[in-house]
């Protein structure tokens, strides 16, 4: 496993600063969802899971899972080593439009804020365990 280094993009952190900033932007994504938000929230989303999978990336890198974080969300959804319920939030994700015509009554569908949650959820496991 390399060093931290700055110029990097995923040693610039490490798995525990990755991990903040997945709970950040997780944070963020969930208000941005809750308040009608849905480009905002979706995009947050989606870059949250993505953080948190950089966090385990960092221990064990894996070029399958690509750079960006949709590239990660796309190779979590199929990667059959990780949990059903990891793969489906990651599809969930994949498949959620930025953009929507449908203004829901009362609080926004922060569903999407769940599915990332799964998957910060399973990267501060795999995280704890190594």
């Amino acid at each position: 496993m390399p060093g931290r280094d700055p110029s990097h993009w995923l040693h610039r952190l490490d798995a525990t600063e990755w991990l903040r900033a997945a709970d950040n932007e997780l944070l963020r994504a969930e208000e941005a969802l809750s308040g009608k938000q849905h480009r905002t929230g979706v995009a947050g989303a989606r870059r949250a899971a993505g953080m948190a999978w950089n966090a385990v990336l960092v221990a064990v890198e894996d070029e399958a899972y690509g750079r960006s974080y949709m590239d990660h969300l796309k190779a979590l959804a199929a990667d059959a080593r990780v949990a059903e319920d990891v793969r489906a939030a990651a599809q969930q994700l994949l498949a959620a439009p930025l953009q929507t015509n449908v203004i829901p009554l009362g609080r926004g569908d922060t569903r999407l804020a769940v599915a990332a949650r799964a998957i910060v959820d399973e990267a501060r496991r795999r995280v704890s365990a190594s």
